[in-house]
């Protein structure tokens, strides 16, 4: 989930005990996010490497204690709402370099992260943007409904699905293969990664 946009600045400070061990170390992060448009000023944090894989992202890693993830990455929500099936579901907004990425926890640990900026891809280029056309290249690639959305699922990303949006009616079916998932409209794209980990889609 992104940002409100209302908000035009996002003030984070980094609190440290050694006054010059490490000077950056004190710096004030700012996250600007006037007109849509994401900046780090100077940041003290690094949640790691911004690429989307199996089992996370950088140190936004599905198994992962939220306590790891507050001690290494900047955390700028933590929140439990009612989910589906009026359960409550507790979400972090996490903070990378460039954008958020949001993460559900279960048992206190990292259980799913959601991508949902164009900026963080897999190693292979697919994101938030990608169309149907690059999805159907995977290996045996399956269409599927979950929480009244559809996704795109591969072996080649075990740990992941892709959702799209502008998919139209055939996709309501849901369990399409690759000739169904072909009949789609062409205008499909993705608009969220969802990622899980290839544990928990092997279980």
């Amino acid at each position: 989930m992104r940002l409100n946009r209302s908000l035009a600045l996002v003030l984070v400070l980094a609190i440290v005990g050694c006054e010059k061990k490490n000077e950056s170390a004190g710096k004030v992060m700012y996250y600007d996010v006037a007109g849509g448009a994401a900046e780090i000023v100077a940041s003290p944090f690094s949640c790691g490497e911004e690429i989307v894989r199996d089992e996370g992202l950088g140190k936004l890693q599905i198994g992962a204690s939220v306590d790891s993830v507050a001690a290494n990455c900047a955390v700028l929500r933590d929140t439990t709402f009612v989910g589906a099936e009026g359960m409550p579901t507790r979400k972090l907004l996490v903070l990378f370099s460039r954008d958020t990425v949001e993460a559900e926890i279960v048992n206190n640990r990292i259980w799913r992260v959601s991508v949902v900026s164009p900026l963080y891809r897999t190693v292979d280029s697919l994101g938030v943007g990608t169309p149907l056309s690059r999805l159907l290249q995977l290996k045996n690639p399956r269409g599927m409904t979950g929480e009244g959305k559809f996704f795109v699922a591969s072996p080649e990303h075990c740990g992941m699905s892709f959702r799209l949006t502008n998919a139209g009616p055939r996709a309501q079916r849901g369990d399409l293969d690759r000739a169904g998932l072909a009949r789609l409209p062409a205008s499909a794209v993705v608009s969220e990664i969802l990622v899980f980990g290839c544990h928990l889609s092997s279980s």
